[in-house]
């Protein structure tokens, strides 16, 4: 009912003209400065699928030019994600990450593995046993694609000049009775928690977790989880992005993955003490790049209007 009354008020935001006409989509998806600069681009996937979010997906890439998909959305939003890629003139996806195996978010990846050249695919322990996740590890054992496992603890470098380190989900998982049954809240709180540093540049990536999930995290790794850049968790909905969870991340600058409002509370909350908070709803697709000293150039696909914020 939230996203429901959440998608009303966004159609009526666009019949009153609330968002101005600007499209920066090929400026947006143009390759030619990102050498030398951390990038990551944050897809709009299109409006809702059915009853499904269309879902998360980042392209990254390093300085060095090697390219990152982290999520691809879900199955029928993977023609976004194709078209940025594209865009870009991407031919080979170097590192293939899940978030976490929900449709939303790795709905799209058998289309990737058919259409690009893969490195590997990398994936947090946790199995889950639905369609879509039988897809897409069926297709990567098709295309006989290297399958990297990443928990709490882990290190991998992402080109020559990232580091990225995994603060989530731990190695041991216990599945719950009836699994997968009823296991929203277990998946989402095993999403991976990836920490890119560059230089002095740093970014978090965190998937779906939960309030539950981000205390944990929080209880394990504390300052650890300071950074200049973060994506809110499970699309700013109100099940994440607890004060105690804020107050770890100190995130001068948020970005919000959703086809609606899920929060305004929370919202809120992201430009606190004139902090920065970009939506893809509003925003479009959004380029983030910096060239390692703490400093970022953030372009949006659209030109805001005026919001329910303002």
């Amino acid at each position: 009912m939230k996203r429901i009354l959440a998608a009303l008020v966004c159609l009526a935001m666009l019949i009153s003209g609330a968002l101005a006409e600007v499209n920066r989509y090929d400026e947006v998806f143009d390759p030619a400065g990102d050498e030398g600069n951390l990038t990551v681009r944050f897809l709009w996937l299109g409006p809702q699928v059915a009853d499904d979010k269309p879902g998360d997906s980042m392209i990254l890439t390093s300085p060095d030019g090697k390219i990152m998909v982290l999520d691809a959305g879900h199955p029928d939003a993977a023609q976004y994600v194709t078209d940025a890629l594209d865009k870009l003139g991407v031919t080979k996806i170097d590192y293939l990450v899940a978030s976490h195996p929900h449709i939303d978010h790795i709905g799209g990846f058998p289309a990737l593995m058919d259409k690009y050249e893969i490195g590997a695919l990398y994936t947090s322990p946790l199995e889950y046993p639905t369609a879509s996740y039988n897809a897409y590890m069926d297709k990567a054992r098709e295309k006989n694609i290297q399958h990297i496992i990443l928990k709490e603890g882990d290190t991998l470098n992402f080109g020559e000049q990232v580091t990225v380190e995994v603060l989530n989900p731990p190695s041991e998982i216990v599945y719950p009775d009836n699994y997968p049954t009823g296991s929203t809240q277990f998946v989402n709180n095993h999403s991976l928690a990836l920490k890119f540093t560059y230089g002095t540049s740093t970014i978090l990536l965190c998937g779906d977790l939960y309030t539950g999930g981000e205390k944990d995290v929080v209880s394990r790794w504390g300052d650890k989880l300071d950074c200049d850049v973060t994506k809110a968790n499970h699309h700013g909905a109100d099940t994440s992005s607890s004060s105690k969870w804020r107050n770890a991340v100190t995130a001068e600058i948020t970005i919000v993955t959703s086809d609606a409002i899920e929060s305004l509370s929370n919202l809120k909350k992201y430009i606190r003490n004139d902090k920065l908070m970009y939506h893809i709803l509003w925003d479009g697709c959004i380029r983030l790049s910096t060239p390692g000293d703490g400093t970022y150039q953030v372009l949006t696909e659209k030109e805001r209007g005026k919001t329910i914020l303002d």
